[in-house]
């Protein structure tokens, strides 16, 4: 999928994504920001930011004297962002629709990806590219699924599109990318070759009690929604009822929503 695809599919996740961020989003990302030890003055760049739910945790952090630039491409959800911060009376955030693979900024005191670096076309050199912005010193923190998480809901989300389309279900564009730095060992091995120190990874384990209702909300404000794409609105209707049936039959109660935080630090 390329950046601008991407963009259209979160812009059309934006309600759900705010809508889920208390039980979800909002959990991960301040856990990445007390990783990341986003301290009073630090300046913070936030990739592949949404809604803010790292953004505005790293802008508390920061306080007056520092501040965050929040990145993303999908406008409707850094519209979300900015309400959030004003609600906050948060002044030291700023979210800009823009492409990460061509920030440039000041030297960073932090850099941060949740839940976005597989999303990045060519990984590795975006995210080598990403390091490149921190001030020697600097701390580079990207957290992604560990691995089995959200595999058994993406498993049966993809068996009911399936039922519906009648011929399988692509997978999530970013499904290999997550794969290859969803354990302890990967994720610190791949920080480690984007040519950063003191590598460490962070286990965060998230368990949160699903229905058909939010998983189906689940389903709206992530990726997954990519995989509704050219469907009309009775068969997404047909994927909803058939993915809450499943849900039931099935007995899938919770969601395991662990993630991985990797953090490491420019030389």
């Amino acid at each position: 999928m390329t950046s601008a695809g991407i963009g259209t599919v979160f812009d059309s996740a934006a309600t759900q994504y705010a809508e889920i961020s208390p039980l979800l989003w909002d959990r991960i990302g301040a856990a990445t920001v007390a990783t990341a030890k986003v301290e009073a003055g630090d300046r913070v760049l936030d990739v592949c930011c949404g809604a803010g739910p790292s953004a505005i945790p790293a802008a508390q952090a920061a306080g007056l004297g520092g501040h965050v630039d929040a990145v993303d491409l999908a406008g409707e959800l850094l519209a979300h962002g900015r309400r959030r911060a004003a609600a906050e009376g948060l002044q030291n955030v700023r979210f800009v629709q823009a492409d990460a693979t061509t920030w440039e900024g000041p030297a960073y005191d932090v850099v941060q990806c949740v839940h976005g670096v597989f999303f990045l076309p060519d990984m590795d050199a975006s995210v080598s590219r990403l390091a490149g912005l921190l001030r020697p010193g600097g701390r580079l923190v990207v957290t992604t699924w560990a691995k089995g998480a959200m595999e058994d809901f993406g498993r049966l989300f993809a068996e009911a599109v399936e039922h519906v389309r009648q011929t399988p279900a692509a997978p999530p564009t970013s499904r290999h990318a997550v794969s290859r730095i969803d354990t302890e060992e990967d994720l610190h091995a791949w920080l480690t070759a984007r040519g950063l120190t003191q590598v460490t990874v962070t286990r965060f384990p998230l368990h949160i009690p699903l229905d058909a209702a939010l998983a189906w909300q689940v389903v709206l404000g992530s990726g997954f929604r990519g995989v509704l794409t050219g469907l009309e609105e009775p068969a997404v209707e047909q994927v909803r009822a058939t993915f809450g049936r499943l849900l039931r039959e099935r007995e899938m109660t919770e969601q395991d929503a662990t993630s991985l935080i990797g953090a490491g630090t420019r030389p």
